[in-house]
């Protein structure tokens, strides 16, 4: 933004190398899946699994597991569920995410390291524990009453950050591939950089949703 392509690469060359770039992330994505569809038909004929699916059918024929289970106060551990959650939100940087526009975190963003970014682990962790409390609630109340319509928010745009971080993370692994042309690089760093300002933006919204739910259960 602002910055324009680098030296030698013009306008017509920048149409050839987003459609190269666009071609080429459909090949990696499509061998990934591949890859992962044949993983996922290994695992289904293992030993392994046939032995898992034998625990779960005689697990599910035992319910309840306990003579006391049907009367198990729940409570303690929706509640453990929801400190979790609150314990994990704690710790991200929402004051750094309260910015639409957080330059600091798209620069380590464009790192050429091939790791998963280190700032995104923790928010896909507070996904998961999200995810986790919004069942339980559903355990407890049986899905009676309207809607957490904060929680489904909060929920939304930690979906966002998850699908915007991955894709800028399949940019930036095509854009290692040797021997690209330089417009289909560019092209493949203009969408890696727009994927981690939409990271940003789902980071902002997420604190302005769960902004409101702490000042709503306050």
């Amino acid at each position: 933004h602002g910055a324009g392509p680098g030296p030698g690469i013009d306008r017509g060359n920048l149409t050839v190398g987003a459609a190269k770039a666009g071609a080429l992330l459909d090949r990696q994505l499509t061998l990934a899946r591949t890859r992962a569809h044949s993983t996922a038909l290994q695992a289904l004929g293992s030993s392994r699994f046939h032995a898992v699916a034998d625990k779960v059918a005689v697990l599910a024929s035992e319910v309840p597991l306990t003579p006391d289970a049907p009367g198990t106060d729940l409570v303690p551990l929706a509640t453990a569920a929801e400190e979790r959650l609150t314990d994990a939100v704690a710790a991200l940087p929402l004051v750094t995410a309260g910015h639409p526009y957080n330059a600091e975190a798209l620069v380590h963003g464009l790192s050429p390291d091939t790791a998963p970014h280190p700032q995104d682990a923790p928010w896909h962790q507070v996904r998961l524990l999200l995810r986790l409390h919004r069942y339980a609630l559903e355990v407890l109340h049986g899905g009676d009453g309207p809607p957490d319509v904060r929680l489904i928010a909060a929920g939304e745009a930690l979906d966002r950050h998850r699908d915007a971080s991955e894709a800028a993370a399949a940019a930036a692994q095509a854009a290692r591939t040797p021997r690209i042309a330089p417009a289909t690089a560019y092209a493949l760093g203009v969408l890696h950089a727009d994927q981690r300002h939409e990271v940003e933006a789902a980071r902002y919204a997420f604190q302005r949703a769960w902004q409101r739910h702490a000042v709503h259960t306050a």
